[in-house]
């Protein structure tokens, strides 16, 4: 009897010590995993979506994810209409928004992490509207003017005065209601312009830029809200930096760099006009 007990005692030590072994190397990953994902929130758009057509598109997506993984973050990524996702990323702890334009009226509402892309800001009508004149600011606000629902050109013009605005959820939907006379100027930048035109098959010379926006964005950006763990801010920022210094950023981004050269080139004529005013 005395021998059976001790057997026990020695298979029952020996359990528990594999048992503190098990738990020794597994409780930070088991505590990892237990971490609440980061939220991801992104508007649906052809920077943000790969077009199932043609599997083109959705560079930005791609790349804040490979940043995302290499930063070793757990995330869930969500597409909502651009107004929901950026009172998300306003208020909720640890949550990411991208592509987001950097402004000065938002310089302090977000930690900004690193730019995805330059850009700039257009209005454009239907090219074959020619007594739609528009030199100035003052001049737009005689017209009615199709924005999407709280993107930074929405707020912009606000800023700016203007009463005429109708808000959409999408730029794809101020195309269409300008091409149905609902709308006579809309904003849009330069790669997301020429990107719509790739992936929807929209011919680009039915529009054209009639304005140039100077005071609306330094660049589209991932930003993270203002109450987000600050070590996941400093880790997203080095692997930012990793992805730049290694080229993984120009490369995955660099389809959208070139439709921003297209769009340069398709309007050269209309750009020395505007880069005059």
């Amino acid at each position: 009897i005395y021998l059976m007990l001790f057997q026990d005692f020695k298979n029952s030590a020996h359990y528990y010590r594999t048992l503190i072994l098990i738990l020794m190397f597994t409780s930070p990953l088991l505590a990892h995993a237990a971490e609440p994902p980061v939220m991801l929130l992104a508007e649906t758009s052809p920077f943000t979506l790969k077009s199932p057509a043609s599997m083109h598109g959705g560079e930005a997506t791609i790349f804040v994810e490979s940043l995302l993984e290499h930063a070793d973050q757990n995330y869930q990524l969500s597409h909502q209409p651009w107004k929901r996702a950026y009172l998300n990323a306003q208020t909720k702890p640890n949550a990411l928004i991208y592509p987001i334009a950097r402004a000065s009226s938002r310089e302090d509402q977000f930690h900004w992490v690193g730019q995805l892309i330059p850009v700039t800001y257009y209005l454009f009508r239907v090219s074959d509207k020619n007594h739609i004149k528009v030199d100035s600011l003052d001049d737009a606000k005689n017209w009615k003017v199709g924005v999407v629902n709280e993107h930074i050109h929405h707020e912009y013009l606000k800023s700016q005065g203007f009463n005429n605005l109708q808000s959409v959820n999408s730029n794809y939907q101020n195309i269409k209601k300008a091409l149905l006379g609902r709308i006579d100027l809309f904003p849009m930048s330069d790669g997301g312009m020429m990107q719509l035109c790739s992936r929807d098959e929209l011919d680009c010379s039915s529009f054209k830029p009639v304005l140039k926006l100077h005071a609306v964005a330094k660049g589209l950006y991932l930003a993270a809200s203002r109450n987000t763990d600050p070590s996941i801010i400093h880790q997203l920022k080095d692997s930012y930096q990793v992805l730049v210094n290694n080229g993984q950023h120009e490369k995955i981004l660099r389809q959208r760099l070139l439709r921003i050269e297209a769009f340069n080139q398709r309007w050269a004529t209309e750009f020395e006009t505007l880069n005059a005013n």
